[in-house]
């Protein structure tokens, strides 16, 4: 019994000497383990985050001077981290900096090839900066990648540059891809119902508008251009409905002037309607 004893308290003796082994700190000169950050480069990521913060703040107010200088700070610290240049580049974007812009977004590219925000950015300083074929490069990459969040925007703004170039069937085609990818998007629906509406697809036109106030239901305004859409196809029953709503809850008096102005529209055309029965 006593021998027994004593090996189960050799054993537990040998194992809580294991678990010192694993918990002792590494030795003087040793380095840390790999991806372990070392206090030197914690300290150096908590001060660009600072910077950053502060470039963060100096956006808000508008202040872009302020911005720049800390965002610039901040990749001075930190010059491995992606997020800072692309806010540098923002940052000298929204100053009108172009080219100081494009090195700074170019380099959080670099540093990853796959941040889409990054690649949306240059497309949106190339757009700006008036190079629309550079401007649909980066929109197209940012669209392709599938881990970007926002890719709906990027087919978006690609919409834009094909319309700024001409190119009415890719501007279409781009749209559609934005709202597939986001059927909320009102910016994109709206702009794919005024498209068809002028030109003479009502009934394409009609569908985006119902797409469009599923998710905007209070918008009065376009609920007065679906009210004409509807109107031109002879369905005068739902656009009174719509202008009623329109009428009832409506505050604005320019909006009731033009509510009450369709109504009588209607009217009219009904009237005409059994006339020529």
């Amino acid at each position: 019994m006593s021998k027994k004893l004593s090996l189960l308290f050799s054993a537990s003796l040998f194992l809580f000497s294991c678990s010192l082994v694993k918990e002792r700190p590494p030795a003087p000169g040793v380095p840390p383990a790999e991806n372990q950050p070392t206090n030197e480069a914690r300290a150096r990521e908590k001060a660009a985050e600072f910077f950053y913060k502060l470039g963060l703040a100096a956006m808000a107010e508008g202040n872009y001077a302020k911005a720049i200088a800390n965002f610039k700070r901040a990749t001075e610290v930190n010059p491995s981290d992606p997020v800072l240049w692309k806010s540098l580049g923002d940052a000298y974007r929204s100053a009108k900096f172009y080219q100081k812009a494009e090195e700074a977004l170019l380099k959080a590219v670099e540093l990853k090839p796959d941040y889409g925000e990054a690649l949306f950015s240059l497309g949106l300083l190339y757009e700006e900066w008036g190079k629309l074929d550079e401007a649909l490069k980066w929109y197209q990459k940012a669209a392709a990648l599938d881990t970007f969040d926002e890719r709906y925007a990027a087919y978006y703004r690609l919409a834009q540059v094909y319309k700024k170039l001409g190119d009415l069937k890719a501007y279409e085609k781009n749209l559609k891809r934005a709202v597939y990818l986001y059927p909320g998007y009102g910016a994109a629906v709206l702009e794919l119902a005024r498209y068809y509406a002028s030109g003479g697809y009502p009934l394409l036109a009609e569908n985006y508008y119902r797409l469009y106030l599923t998710y905007f239901p209070n918008d009065w305004r376009v609920k007065l251009e679906f009210a004409d859409v509807l109107i031109a196809q002879g369905k005068f029953q739902e656009a009174k409905r719509l202008l009623k709503e329109v009428v009832e809850n409506a505050q604005d008096p320019e909006l009731l002037k033009e509510a009450y102005r369709k109504v009588n529209e209607v009217l009219v055309a009904e009237a005409q309607k059994k006339l020529n029965r």
